[in-house]
């Protein structure tokens, strides 16, 4: 499970790791940095258009199927479990060809009310979460809003013994079949799991307060050997 995540990164250097062209990179759009984002808030996506360019624009974190009539589901959308998510309506189409990949400075799990803080091993790596995408529109007369969710698998070694679940990562050599909708992503969950959990297992983690407000004071680690400060 991922509700939280910390997003405090370089568009440009995003662009380049991802090989988007700086024509296809929608600053207008892209969030603010922030290191308590939550569902429904406006994330980073990278994904690959039928024009074959890879993008990096902004969506709603909460993926919100094409045929839904409104906004709001009677479930959450924002996480989609890796082993269902092919056939499960909500997110099958989006599995199938609109597929994603959601930059992140790192994210948050709970071990019951403790809250975590996982990163990358190198500091000005981002981690690339596997997403899922989907287009809404509202009425006739709106725009097109761009939507997402991550993908969750089973934890694994560190992260396994802080939670159950956790984002499903996306390897560097897995990076173009991924984002390439002429490919049925059903077919790429199985390896995309072993994968990314051999990248999960490297990430490094530690305890840290209940992220209240924002900004880089969240991810400091708690030193359980102090008095926690309130204030």
């Amino acid at each position: 499970m991922c509700k939280r995540f910390a997003l405090d990164l370089d568009w440009n250097a995003i662009a380049a790791q991802f090989s988007v062209a700086e024509e296809d990179v929608r600053g207008d759009v892209l969030p603010r940095p922030s290191y308590n984002i939550a569902p429904t808030q406006n994330i980073a996506v990278i994904a690959q258009g039928k024009d074959g360019h890879r993008h990096l624009t902004g969506a709603y974190w909460s993926l919100i199927p094409s045929w839904s009539p409104g906004k709001t589901l009677p479930y959450p959308t924002y996480n989609a479990r890796v082993e269902s998510a092919h056939v499960k309506s909500t997110f099958a189409e989006s599995t199938r060809s609109r597929r994603t990949i959601i930059p992140a400075s790192g994210y948050y799990e709970w071990r019951g009310r403790r809250p975590f803080y996982f990163s990358p091993e190198m500091e000005s790596t981002a981690l690339a979460m596997a997403g899922l995408y989907s287009w809404r529109r509202p009425s006739a007369a709106s725009l097109w809003q761009l939507t997402a969710t991550i993908l969750t698998c089973p934890a694994v070694d560190g992260p396994a013994t802080v939670h159950d679940r956790m984002p499903l990562l996306v390897p560097a050599g897995m990076t173009s079949e991924w984002l390439d909708p002429s490919i049925d992503g059903a077919r790429l969950l199985a390896p995309m799991r072993k994968a990314g959990a051999e990248l999960s297992a490297r990430l490094h983690f530690h305890e840290v307060a209940p992220p209240e407000g924002d900004g880089p004071r969240l991810i400091r680690p708690i030193n359980r050997e102090e008095p926690m400060r309130l204030f």
